[in-house]
C-alpha cells in the first residue's frame, strides 16, 4: 500500500490550511469546528474554492476564501439534506400506502408472496421475496412482534411488509406489480408515465440514502439520473443536468404537489437558497431565473 500521509493534530491541521492560502481570522473557533465536523469531512468543501486541478496554484485557495466560507458551504449543505430528507420521506409514505391498499384491493393481503399475482421473473421474484423475508425478520417494531406472536406466522400482510422494508426493496416491489396496478400509482402524477416514475424512486432511493448518510448534496454528481419526461414540458426546461440536485429538486416538489403534500418544501428552498446568497446555484445544476419557472413561481 502506498498510502503515507499520517494523522495531524488540530494545529498541525490549522498550519496545513494556512499554507494554502485560506484566511483564518478566528483560530479558536477553527479549531472548534475542526474538532467538531473533521477536516475530512470539510475537505470536500475545499476544491470549488481553490485553484483548478491543472493549475500551478493547484490545491491553493483562491483570494479572499476564509475558513467561514467553508464551513458557511458545509453548514448549507447540512441543511439541504434535512429539508431533502423530510420531502422524500412523504413521497415515500405515500407510496408504501398506494401499493399495499393497491395490491390487498386487488388479491389480498399476502398475495405479494405468489409471483402469480405479480409481473416480474423467477429472478427478481426470488429476490425480492429474499429482501421482503430478510428486513421483515431483523425488524424490532412492535407491531411486526405482535402479529407474529398473535398468528404464529412469519410472513406479513402487505400493509404490514410496507411499513418496515427500505426504500430500496420498496421500489422493487412497485416495479414486480402489474401494469393496472402501476398506473394506478402513477396516476396523480399527471403526464409521467409508470416507467419514468419508477427511475424517479430508484433516484430518489439514492438521494435519500446521501441525505442520511451526511453525504454531500451541493456540487454532487449523482449516481443515478433522473429520467426527463418526454410528453411533460414542464421539465423540458429546467435542466443543466439531470444528474445534479436542482433537477431533484424539481422532481420532488412536482411530485409532491401532486399528492398535496407540499409541506412549505418550496419556500424552504429559497429561504435556504436566500439566506446562503453566496452559494454557487450553478454547481448544483440550477438554471438561470430559475425562481420564475412553473414550479417555482
Amino acid at each position: 500500500m502506498n498510502y503515507t500521509k499520517s494523522y495531524k493534530t488540530t494545529d498541525e491541521q490549522l498550519l496545513l490550511l494556512k499554507s494554502k492560502n485560506l484566511i483564518i481570522s478566528n483560530e479558536t473557533y477553527a479549531r472548534l469546528k475542526l474538532k467538531h465536523i473533521g477536516y475530512y469531512r470539510l475537505s470536500a468543501y475545499f476544491e470549488p474554492l481553490q485553484y483548478k486541478q491543472d493549475s500551478n496554484q493547484k490545491n491553493t485557495f483562491l483570494p479572499n476564501v476564509s475558513f467561514e466560507d467553508i464551513v458557511s458551504l458545509y453548514y448549507f449543505d447540512t441543511k439541504l439534506r434535512k429539508v431533502v430528507f423530510e420531502a422524500i420521506e412523504y413521497i415515500e409514505v405515500y407510496f408504501r400506502s398506494q401499493i399495499a391498499g393497491i395490491h390487498a384491493s386487488q388479491y389480498g393481503a399476502f398475495a405479494y408472496l405468489n409471483k402469480e399475482n405479480l409481473k416480474c421473473n423467477d429472478s427478481f421474484f426470488n429476490t425480492l421475496q429474499n429482501s421482503i423475508k430478510k428486513e421483515t425478520q431483523r425488524s424490532q417494531e412492535s407491531f411486526v412482534k405482535h402479529f407474529k406472536k398473535k398468528y404464529n406466522s412469519s410472513d406479513l400482510p402487505i400493509w404490514v411488509v410496507v411499513e418496515v422494508v427500505s426504500m430500496s426493496t420498496l421500489s422493487k416491489m412497485y416495479a414486480s406489480l402489474k401494469t393496472s396496478e402501476q398506473l394506478k400509482v402513477v396516476a396523480p402524477f399527471l403526464g409521467i408515465n409508470k416507467d419514468v416514475l419508477f427511475n424517479w424512486f430508484h433516484a430518489l432511493t439514492v438521494v435519500r440514502n446521501k441525505c442520511a448518510h451526511h453525504a454531500r448534496l451541493w456540487n454532487t454528481t449523482l449516481g443515478v439520473k433522473f429520467e426527463v419526461p418526454k410528453k411533460k414540458e414542464l421539465f423540458q426546461n429546467i435542466t443543466l443536468s439531470n444528474a445534479k440536485i436542482f433537477f431533484c429538486l424539481n422532481v420532488i416538489l412536482f411530485m409532491l404537489e401532486s399528492i398535496g403534500e407540499e409541506l412549505e418544501f418550496k419556500r424552504n428552498i429559497k429561504d435556504l437558497l436566500h439566506f446562503y446568497p453566496k452559494v454557487d446555484l450553478s454547481a448544483m445544476g440550477f438554471i438561470s431565473n430559475w425562481e420564475e419557472h412553473a414550479l417555482w413561481k
